[in-house]
């Protein structure tokens, strides 16, 4: 779908997930709005309670969203409703004795010559500009962890899905938050760790450069989805346009 606001650029998007090979349901959840101008993926968290009921409650609030002035006030609205997805899981989750449900969430919001990414937890953004890939956001995982203090051969062996922030796994939740100024055809992926896990980033780079977002989508997915994929998958793929 194409959408132009008032300013700055216009943008077209296009969105699939799958349960993949192995799994015997999808824990991810996408959300697709370029009428307000958001773009999330959600990563429910595997082994723990209900990850598909939590990366659903996330997609499903963020959809309540409307465009509105001034973008502060949607950014507010967006890390507002973010929040309270957060009390509900962790609420229920002490309610229940029962575990920690939980997701990641990365999320992609258009402003008006410029865009901010929001995310807990390790599913991603990358940028494409001029057929260079960029990874915008830093995981939280303890592999992350563990490769930015130098010790290389604990990460080397540390498990690879072993997040540390995620919404709804803790009473306060912390986002990181970067802004990103646009440029003429730039390209956004988000994607579930299902995605990064099978493809390599010159792969990704070739597909978003070589595609519009719709073509992309079925490109990533077509090869996800001819390896072991392992895990769910789920891609977003956006292209802004300068007004």
């Amino acid at each position: 779908m194409f959408t132009r606001p008032r300013t700055g650029f216009s943008w077209r998007s296009a969105s699939a997930t799958a349960t993949g090979n192995v799994r015997a349901h999808n824990e991810d959840s996408v959300l697709d709005l370029p009428e307000v101008g958001l773009w999330v993926v959600a990563d429910g968290m595997g082994g723990h309670n209900a990850g598909d009921v939590a990366s659903r409650m996330i997609v499903e609030t963020l959809a309540q969203l409307r465009r509105r002035s001034p973008p502060s006030a949607l950014l507010d609205d967006l890390e507002d409703r973010l929040s309270e997805v957060n009390a509900r899981l962790y609420n229920a989750s002490l309610a229940s004795n029962g575990g920690t449900s939980g997701s990641t969430v990365v999320a992609l919001l258009a402003l008006e010559r410029h865009c901010v990414t929001l995310w807990a937890g390790d599913s991603r953004l990358y940028r494409s500009r001029d057929r260079s890939l960029v990874q915008i956001t830093r995981d939280h995982s303890e592999a992350q962890e563990l490769l930015e203090g130098g010790l290389l051969e604990a990460y080397e062996v540390a498990p690879s899905n072993v997040i540390t922030r995620a919404v709804g796994g803790d009473r306060e939740l912390h986002l990181d938050i970067e802004l990103c100024e646009l440029r003429h055809r730039d390209r956004f992926l988000l994607c579930s760790d299902g995605l990064y896990r099978e493809l390599n980033e010159g792969d990704m780079s070739h597909h978003l450069a070589a595609n519009d977002p719709r073509g992309a989508c079925k490109a990533l997915m077509k090869q996800a989805l001819a390896g072991p994929c392992t895990d769910n998958v789920s891609v977003v793929v956006v292209e802004f346009t300068e007004a």
